[in-house]
């Protein structure tokens, strides 16, 4: 047994060195702190992970003694090669290497290997095996005495438990305080997922959480966003004000007449254009949200959350002289919009006062028409809005109930066989509550006279499933079907309509917003990639064959016919538009374009 400790103990110092290679990618850099609490998080997790091997590996020492060391080089010189490999994928891609990369490598359709990659390969793999079978062979030859063997081994086992600790207390410490140069380690190191507790760290400073430590230079980050510095408005063109109105959880075919009568007839008397093929970036708030402000996919969020770095759409407002209202039903600060896209906000709005969503929902909308009855009308203006009722089922008690019957909704009790209709006629009235407030916001633009110099966005940040496809899903953050992330989206204030109304029936999605209001309304004259990987929706989309979506640990590549899915540990599974599994083979070549898009903005930052 000590003997198989002690060679655990000298593969984890084997995957430490290893492991160096994910922090040589080109252009990063680290703070003295931040490579200190490198060098502890990556001994404390190939600890915490070699012990479960240990355990795994204990077994074997029941087999011959030839038997058990040929099984064990075996297995520990695949897991070195498996991490070695992940470094060269880590470091072309910026993302580790899981069975989805797998699939599409040995797919044979993006990738072909020449015949001397397969015999380094094979050298590889001969190599690790002699140098694993020789670390066993000399241990149980006992080539160090019994008694200094005990002391190195328990030395070694203090330092690791110590640094598993510091790594994941200094984490936790970190996290709370948006702390960039510890938080950002956490992408360099594969299957790492370091401790977080609000909870616990409130309890000794209640308010430190909004402390954020914003780095306006993101020294510390791997991201390069935006590719070049953003030439903005030079011709000093008049801009338009621009408003955001997102309902969470907004289903598509609840932007209705029925439904939604007051938005609905707003749309139609005002030129809307209405999108009839449109996605969020996500079927969860923070990454249909992300996608909305940074025009770039949801995958990011970790790392943009490590970095606090801020939306290049609001920092373009910021700089032309924006008036910025932040309003939204639920905290800002969970998902952290504060320490991504609205860090550089100063005296952000955190959150209505608690209460229900419905009543938080008032609230924004009564703060709103206080906030823009008296804004700088010298400036253009920019407002986000973000109702929550549709989220909650939400209404007030004294509002007329217009769908019945009415359920109440348990997740405890709801499973396949429940009927979705009491539920589903909830969540339509609490739809209807808020079309019923978002009357008042409407009536203050035409009463302003201000109408006619806003561009208006209504969508929801993801939508809302009543069991549409008859596998037991309610709500959102479960599947990639048209049920979680088909949204209402729809324009309003366009002046330009031809282009838009002939992609209003083509695939969109939220990071279509940013490129296209950058490009058009706040003049940026750089390229759409240098900030986006969206595609500008007042100019024709011809070559759009897939969507990336994402939540908090898991993407899907979406086609017209299929749903490329791929979990948080990696594992994908190909089906069709209902969750179901499809019998054929996906096209990787769209997987490889979007796990670029994945990656682009982790690419070398250029000089300025």
């Amino acid at each position: 047994m000590k003997k198989l400790y002690c060679f655990i103990l000298i593969n984890i110092l084997i995957s430490s060195f290893i492991a160096v290679r994910f922090f040589l990618v080109p252009d990063v850099s680290f703070s003295w702190l931040g490579s200190t609490f490198s060098v502890f998080a990556v001994l404390g997790h190939f600890f915490s992970l070699y012990i479960l091997l240990f355990l795994l590996s204990i077994p074997t020492l029941w087999l011959r003694k030839y038997l058990c060391h040929a099984i064990l080089a075996i297995l520990f010189s695949f897991i070195q090669i498996t991490l070695y490999v992940d470094t060269i994928v880590f470091q072309q891609y910026r993302f580790h290497i899981n069975e989805s990369v797998l699939s599409m490598v040995l797919s044979g359709q993006v990738v072909d290997f020449s015949a001397t990659t397969y015999l380094l390969m094979l050298l590889l793999m001969v190599a690790s095996f002699c140098t694993e079978y020789l670390i066993i062979y000399l241990i149980d030859s006992q080539v160090l005495k019994p008694h200094r063997k005990s002391k190195i081994i328990l030395l070694s086992t203090l330092l690791l438990a110590a640094s598993l600790f510091i790594s994941q207390f200094g984490h936790m410490v970190a996290f709370y305080y948006a702390y960039s140069p510890i938080m950002v380690v956490k992408e360099y190191i594969p299957l790492y997922r370091p401790f977080t507790s609000k909870k616990i760290m409130s309890f000794f400073d209640k308010q430190g959480e909004r402390k954020v430590v914003y780095d306006k230079d993101y020294i510390n980050a791997t991201i390069d966003y935006p590719k070049n510095r953003l030439v903005i408005n030079p011709e000093n063109k008049k801009l338009k004000n621009i408003m955001f109105i997102v309902l969470d959880s907004w289903r598509y075919d609840t932007f209705s007449n029925e439904i939604s009568p007051n938005t609905f007839h707003f749309v139609k008397n005002n030129n809307g254009v209405i999108f009839n093929n449109h996605y969020s970036t996500g079927n969860a708030t923070r990454t249909g949200i992300f996608g909305l402000f940074y025009g770039i996919p949801g995958t990011y969020w970790d790392s943009f959350l490590r970095a606090s770095i801020p939306s290049s759409f609001i920092t373009t407002l910021q700089k032309e002289n924006y008036n910025i209202g932040i309003f939204t039903s639920a905290k800002v600060t969970a998902p952290e919009f504060d320490r991504t896209a609205f860090v550089t906000i100063e005296n952000l709005r955190i959150s209505s006062k608690d209460g229900s969503a419905s009543k938080r929902d008032k609230q924004i909308t009564e703060d709103w028409l206080a906030w823009y009855k008296f804004r700088d009308i010298s400036r253009p203006t920019f407002s986000f809005l973000f109702y929550d009722a549709p989220h909650a089922y939400d209404f007030p008690d004294e509002f007329s109930v217009k769908f019945k019957p009415l359920g109440d909704l348990n997740y405890m009790t709801l499973n396949n066989d429940t009927d979705p209709l009491p539920i589903f006629n909830r969540y339509k009235q609490s739809v209807y509550y808020d079309d019923y407030l978002l009357q008042n916001i409407y009536d203050e633009l035409i009463k302003s006279g201000s109408l006619n110099d806003t561009l208006l966005i209504i969508t929801g940040d993801h939508s809302q499933e009543m069991n549409d496809n008859k596998l037991g899903f309610w709500g959102h953050n479960g599947n990639y079907t048209d049920a979680q992330t088909k949204v209402p989206f729809i324009i309003v204030g366009a002046t330009e309509l031809s282009n838009l109304i002939n992609n209003s029936n083509k695939l969109t999605n939220h990071e279509d917003v940013v490129p296209s209001l950058m490009k058009n309304y706040l003049y940026v004259e750089n390229d759409i990639r240098d900030y986006s990987t969206g595609y500008d929706l007042f100019k024709p989309i011809t070559d759009r064959n897939w969507l990336l979506m994402s939540n908090y640990s898991s993407y899907a590549v979406r086609t017209p016919d299929n749903i490329y899915f791929v979990n948080r540990i990696g594992i994908s599974r190909y089906m069709d538009l209902h969750n179901r599994e499809a019998n054929e083979s996906p096209n990787y070549q769209y997987i490889q374009d979007a796990m670029k898009n994945m990656s682009y903005f982790f690419n070398q930052r250029k000089s300025d």
